[in-house]
């Protein structure tokens, strides 16, 4: 989990879920519907753009390595 913290693809994800969620409170706080609901698309598919890619960064790490886990603990 440490090699997650520095990741600059989680900094990136993190900041912009909290604008996108900024964006919704802002919004819905305004009356504005349409700032609310981009804040909302916005934090929801970096959430799911975030996933999609350490995903990928797995089964890639877990089949350049033959079938295990990386981090699997004896």
């Amino acid at each position: 989990m440490s090699s997650k913290w520095t990741s600059r693809k989680f900094w990136i994800a993190i900041i912009t879920g909290i604008s996108g969620m900024v964006t919704a409170i802002w919004g819905a706080s305004t009356g504005a519907t349409v700032e609310t609901v981009a804040g909302l698309a916005l934090t929801i598919l970096i959430t799911l753009g975030y996933i999609t890619a350490e995903a990928k960064v797995d089964s890639a790490r877990i089949s350049a390595n033959g079938n295990t886990p990386v981090n699997k603990k004896k």
